[in-house]
């Protein structure tokens, strides 16, 4: 073989190799943008009694281990305290104890489905004063940022039916919902968003999970709840799970 050609073929050979490097890293770089929670945790799936003769509706619940999760932000754990608006806005107290909207929600659901429940966390909390709250929150989604959830689930993948909800934060999820949707793979699941809010209902917040989820069912069905109705969530998550077919 000509020399010539012999270097030709040895160029071409390493500009194909330097080119699917630059190519793996460049893609390891992109996938390295949400970071990988230090911490990791178990979730236990609950198990239902095997004399539990539970109809099924429009989504087949029969035999599938369902994992609520939930990020909340109260703007204050205080029952006792004269809460500002925006403090009572983003609560309701039940039984005496304060409770975030979307945690009061996600415990209802996880109550109703006999499901486990998991709080997203981030790694660095969030300030409760509500100013500097919506200012971070803006910040946030204006830079696209990614904030670190502080643990991870170990066992996800045992678990087929997914309620994510999340309070509306400048008509869109808060960031760290993104960060858990990029965290995890959803690749067969059925994802069910559930969220509260102050008049944006689910600000198209379906559609956005749908297009970061192209290989997982999504609910469109979502359940939503205004802040100013948070007394009639027994009721009201109660009728959604059963025109999901979810309960009786």
């Amino acid at each position: 073989m000509n020399k010539k050609i012999k270097i030709g073929i040895i160029a071409i050979v390493l500009i194909v190799l330097i080119g699917g490097s630059t190519y793996l890293l460049l893609n390891k770089k992109e996938a390295s943008n949400v970071k990988e929670p230090d911490e990791q945790i178990r979730i236990e799936p609950t198990k239902k009694d095997e004399n539990d003769k539970e109809e099924t509706g429009n989504i087949d619940s029969k035999n599938r281990k369902s994992l609520v999760v939930y990020f909340s932000v109260p703007e204050t754990d205080d029952p006792n305290k004269e809460m500002t608006t925006e403090e009572e806005n983003s609560t309701i107290v039940v039984d005496g104890k304060v409770l975030g909207n979307t945690e009061y929600v996600a415990m209802l659901i996880g109550e109703y489905t006999d499901s486990p429940i998991y709080r997203i966390e981030p790694k660095i909390p969030y300030t409760t004063n509500h100013t500097d709250l919506v200012s971070l929150a803006k910040e946030e989604q204006n830079k696209n940022t990614r904030p670190e959830i502080r643990n991870k689930i170990s066992n996800f993948d045992e678990f087929d039916t997914i309620y994510v909800g999340y309070p509306i934060w400048w008509s869109d999820m808060p960031q760290i919902m993104y960060t858990f949707f990029e965290l995890y793979d959803f690749t067969g699941k059925t994802v069910i968003p559930f969220s509260t809010h102050g008049g944006s209902g689910l600000a198209g917040t379906v559609n956005t999970i749908k297009g970061k989820l192209k290989e997982t069912t999504v609910e469109t069905n979502a359940f939503t709840m205004s802040r100013n109705d948070m007394e009639s969530a027994p009721k009201e998550v109660k009728s959604w799970l059963e025109d999901l077919g979810i309960i009786n």
